[in-house]
């Protein structure tokens, strides 16, 4: 064997090598995520006009919100995450924040207009 074949040869090696860490990860139709997307959006709504007592604070009243809503919030990240999960728990975390912030200025606007 040459010296160029052998060198070549060393360097697919870390070619072919991260060629098998490749993760294959493919979008969900955006048709369902959106349809779940509504359905949590939905959940929220029924429950902020449900929880809210008008007396506990916007942030509190949200966390119990979103935390009624769980399993549409779930069924939002799986869609988006995939069935390999890829970065299921990063995607969870931004879609439970974004629900919070979401419902929590929901609560005030709610409040806001009940007043007027």
């Amino acid at each position: 064997m040459s010296q160029a074949t052998m060198r070549r040869g060393s360097l697919l090696i870390p070619f072919v090598t991260l060629c098998g860490c490749a993760v294959v990860n493919s979008a969900p139709p955006a048709a369902e995520v959106v349809q779940l997307r509504d359905v949590r959006d939905a959940c929220l709504a029924r429950n902020l006009v449900a929880l809210d007592d008008y007396r506990t604070d916007a942030a509190t009243i949200g966390r119990a919100v979103v935390a009624a809503c769980r399993y549409e919030n779930q069924a939002l990240v799986s869609a988006i995450a995939g069935p390999d999960g890829f970065r299921q728990g990063e995607i969870s975390r931004q879609i439970e924040q974004n629900s919070l912030d979401a419902t929590t200025q929901a609560v005030l606007a709610h409040r806001a207009a009940r007043r007027s």
